[in-house]
């Protein structure tokens, strides 16, 4: 069994875009992370993202993590 630290926890919860900009920037920084629930609909005309995707990653990663999700946000919005 993992210890406590090294559980798997959630860093972000938005749309897929959202989620798969942050997956790319933890990965250029060399941490680990996956997305869970990504689900599309592909029945509209043109396929539609649902809201709710998650950013996984081990809890020993969550300070740098954090920051990363931060400045995205902070870039985002300027």
């Amino acid at each position: 069994m993992y210890p406590i630290e090294n559980s798997i926890i959630e860093i972000f919860s938005g749309t897929l875009w959202d989620a798969e900009m942050i997956k790319s920037l933890l990965k250029n920084s060399e941490i680990e992370s996956f997305i869970k629930n990504n689900a599309i609909n592909s029945y509209a005309i043109e396929p539609t993202f649902s809201g709710g995707v998650k950013v996984m990653i081990l809890s020993s990663d969550y300070n740098e993590a954090m920051n990363i999700v931060e400045e995205y946000y902070k870039n985002k919005n300027t």
